[in-house]
């Protein structure tokens, strides 16, 4: 299937990176420092060797005679062996020829000798047919127990060898990378162990689950990697933004002294130092100061669009976690109908009587005008009674009304006219809004 096919290749970047602690410690030390073009030359052994154990699985997995596997078996040992003896030849014929720039052969057989086993059992692992019997706990034992004892010979010897200081940085990041492969296999495997349970039964998993979770996985060891990678970058930025407000700061306060009608004295007169008052790429580092407060300022501003982009996007990476609908009439028989509901949620913001007034000016209808109004005369009878008027009906408003109520205007014939509005559904007429309007200019003078 494509998508074991997919999980077969993560297993086997896994298994891979197995045997990198030990050659980010003894090939380091071997060259007295790290060399990037070597890898590309490691991995191309690393495709000799997995090739080998992969073309001989597939032999002895076609033999079936007791006698024809015991050779196949001979073989692979004795394969297994040839490779790490080729390593020996090859590593002390190349140091031979280098000599007086070689290396140190003891170490590199040291580092390089288990690499090679391990990629050879890679490909004799490929042939497998589920993708977790590549990369199983016991490797993931054998890599914790190898980054352990590796990482603390880095810490112990970097005193005395300075370039093994960046082979700790390497073998930290290279954790947090075995880390996410293994909860993304765990998950996926745990998964797919789910389906298999669940197959000729009337238990479904949500199709699309696999995919989900694979992308979940993968966006936040992104965020993960990335944010264990740029930490010293981002850690310079906030340090120069914080000189840099600092520094305008202090320049804006030494021209504030100028303002000042006390006689000043030479030293005051005096400049501070500032790199953004010089020439030479102060003015620079102030337009980038300008622009990054401008972005973030942005950002605050417009961060619920940023906020809805972000969740389209979102949308567009994960899809419909759901199962489509041009399959659900296979499991009518045993599962109920279904539909999607589109439920939004909106924010209950307490109108102030200042923004009714607002909206009440602003009214264009008179039925909405007469409701505004009456809206404004309950929060102005609010405000002065003890009771609760949102529990009270409009009977109550005006009984209420005549103990704090004390202007020219008819509240009877006002509450009358709102019922006749609000409960029997017949417009406002001139004289209604005539009504409204003299009562709340009158409570809202």
């Amino acid at each position: 299937m494509k998508k074991d096919f997919l999980m077969k290749c993560v297993a086997a970047l896994a298994m891979l990176l197995v045997p990198l602690p030990l050659m980010f410690v003894f090939e380091v030390t071997a060259f007295k420092g790290f060399m990037l073009w070597h890898y590309p030359i490691y991995y191309a052994v690393a495709a000799i060797s997995a090739a080998s154990g992969y073309f001989l699985m597939c032999l002895r997995r076609s033999r079936h005679t007791p006698k024809t596997i015991f050779l196949v078996n001979t073989l692979i040992a004795l394969t297994a062996t040839v490779l790490v003896v080729l390593v020996a030849v090859v590593s002390s014929q190349i140091n031979n020829v280098l000599g007086e720039n070689g290396f140190n052969v003891f170490y590199f057989c040291v580092a390089l000798m288990p690499s090679v086993i391990v990629w050879y059992l890679l490909g004799m692992s490929l042939k497998m047919n589920r993708f977790d019997d590549i990369f199983t706990p016991i490797w993931l034992g054998i890599y914790l127990v190898e980054t352990f004892i590796c990482y603390i010979f880095c810490c112990v010897m970097s005193a005395d060898m300075e370039y093994l200081g960046a082979s700790e940085h390497r073998i930290s990041v290279l954790l947090v990378v075995m880390a996410l492969l293994t909860v993304l296999l765990i998950n996926q495997s745990n998964i797919r162990s789910e389906i298999d349970r669940r197959r000729n039964t009337n238990l479904i998993v949500p199709k699309g689950l696999r995919l989900y979770n694979a992308k979940l996985i993968a966006i936040v060891g992104a965020v993960i990697l990335a944010a264990l990678m740029l930490k010293d970058y981002v850690a310079a930025g906030l340090t120069w933004l914080v000189k840099m407000t600092v520094k305008i700061i202090d320049t804006l306060l030494f021209n504030i002294r100028f303002l000042q009608t006390e006689q000043m004295t030479p030293e005051d007169t005096q400049l501070p130092d500032s790199d953004i008052l010089s020439a030479e790429g102060g003015s620079r580092d102030f337009l980038i100061y300008i622009l990054v407060v401008v972005i973030v300022v942005l950002v605050i501003v417009f961060r619920k669009k940023i906020l809805s982009l972000m969740r389209k996007i979102a949308g567009r990476i994960f899809g419909k976690y759901s199962v489509d609908d041009t399959v659900q009439e296979v499991y009518d028989d045993y599962t109920d109908s279904y539909e999607e509901l589109d439920i939004r949620q909106e924010r209950i913001v307490n109108e102030t009587d200042k923004d009714c007034l607002k909206r009440y000016r602003k009214a264009k209808d008179n039925n909405e005008k007469f409701r505004l109004g009456y809206r404004l005369y309950a929060m102005w009878l609010s405000k002065r009674s003890t009771e609760d008027i949102s529990t009270k009906t409009v009977e109550q408003h005006r009984i209420i009304s005549e103990k704090l109520y004390h202007g020219t205007n008819n509240i009877r014939a006002f509450s009358d006219s709102y019922s006749k509005i609000r409960y029997d559904d017949e417009p406002a007429t001139a004289d209604d809004i005539l009504l409204s309007d003299s009562l709340i200019n009158e409570l809202y003078k």
